[in-house]
């Protein structure tokens, strides 16, 4: 499998694995995915409530995975627009 495909699968298994503790493997409720968000981002993480009230844009007071792609989105921007940053302002020879 590329690496790309093995990041894909990834983010499906790590999403199963936390919807599943709660029971629906299609759906995280708010709370389990406060506890995702804090343990898998807390260095990163500001404000929690936030980014729940963003995610959950339907707001049946579940995240499905739809919901929670867009959090993985948001963060590998994140990532990339601060990994460019930082290599800017490094001088290339």
């Amino acid at each position: 499998m590329s690496h790309f495909l093995d990041s894909v699968s990834t983010i499906i298994t790590v999403f199963h694995q936390h919807a599943k503790e709660d029971g629906d493997q299609s759906k995280l409720n708010r709370r389990k995915m406060k506890e995702f968000i804090q343990k898998e981002f807390a260095d990163a993480i500001v404000t929690i409530d936030k980014i729940l009230q963003f995610l959950e844009w339907d707001g049946d007071g579940e995240i499905d995975f739809n919901e929670f792609l867009l959090l993985v989105f948001r963060v590998a921007k994140a990532c990339y627009w601060y990994l460019q940053r930082g290599q800017s302002g490094t001088k290339r020879t």
